[in-house]
């Protein structure tokens, strides 16, 4: 076999040696080609893989997560309850506004001074949005009860006028039962009057003015000379009033709205006037403060 060899590489020479060589390099180069083209073959499948993975989730609907509703501690509401307790509530009647704008017009019209003793001068005004009411009938209304000789003036220690123009020590105004709520507070959930000593002004709520209260069942004129009077009575000075009269009678300064039944469970009469006829004490005897207040409501509710 050597001697084959020689005599071929001698015939060849330098070929001889390079074709073995030849060979060889073209094997590698076979054999790397053959490694990177399965390699890259595994490269391409997993990039397919994810691929198709990425496509499959570009497929679903992307859903962005809902902003979480943050709530915060419950605040004591400034708006006031709208229920009404059962045995307080109103009379059946008429329709009445239940809110109106906050601001006033005054009621044309004068009158001379009404008895004597200090001068308390006073318009007549009603809520503007505040519809279905006679104006000069609530005027003359009023008048009626602020000028009878059984009203404040008695004593002869004061004295009233009514006024459109000027300086006034209060005024008296027919009020919405929803700006009443704002002037008088509705701590208790019942619709009444009260006088607003802030803005001086003797507040009487239309839904009683309208439809009255249970002490006086059918007869809502006299309940609205009371309503007059018991509310002037506090921008004079007055403070409520929760026995009844010697005759029986309830003072103007009980809060007859509410009823008329005593500590002792009497229950009075109606009456709307301080004076009322034939009674020695009126106008009775009188408690400041919230205790009497309380003790009142809760006998009559």
């Amino acid at each position: 076999m050597h001697s084959r060899w020689r005599h071929f590489a001698a015939r060849y020479g330098w070929r001889a040696y390079a074709l073995p060589l030849l060979v060889l390099v073209s094997i590698f180069a076979l054999s790397t080609t053959s490694f990177h083209k399965h390699r890259k073959a595994g490269v391409d499948a997993t990039a397919g893989s994810m691929a198709v993975a990425s496509g499959a989730q570009s497929a679903t609907p992307t859903r962005t997560a809902p902003t979480p509703t943050r709530t915060s501690a419950a605040k004591p509401s400034s708006t006031p309850p709208t229920r009404a307790l059962a045995p307080l509530a109103l009379p059946p009647g008429a329709t009445y506004s239940k809110s109106g704008n906050g601001t006033f017009t005054t009621v044309p019209g004068t009158s001379g001074v009404i008895g004597k003793g200090r001068l308390y001068r006073f318009s007549i005004e009603v809520e503007n949005g505040v519809g279905g009411v006679d104006t000069e009938a609530f005027a003359a209304t009023v008048m009626k009860a602020l000028g009878d000789p059984r009203s404040w003036t008695r004593t002869g220690q004061i004295s009233l006028q009514r006024v459109d123009t000027g300086a006034v020590d209060f005024h008296l105004s027919l009020v919405s039962s929803m700006t009443v709520r704002t002037l008088c507070g509705y701590s208790l959930p019942v619709e009444t009057s009260c006088y607003d000593g802030g803005q001086s002004r003797v507040v009487l709520n239309v839904a009683r003015w309208v439809r009255g209260a249970r002490v006086y069942p059918g007869d809502i004129e006299t309940y609205r000379l009371y309503a007059v009077n018991h509310e002037v009575g506090h921008a004079i000075g007055h403070n409520h009033s929760h026995s009844c009269l010697s005759n029986g009678l309830a003072p103007v300064m009980m809060q007859q709205t509410i009823g008329t039944k005593t500590a002792n469970g009497t229950v009075c009469r109606a009456n709307p006037w301080p004076f009322p006829s034939g009674v020695s004490d009126a106008p009775g005897a009188e408690q400041p403060g919230d205790g009497p207040d309380s003790e009142f409501f809760q006998r009559n509710s």
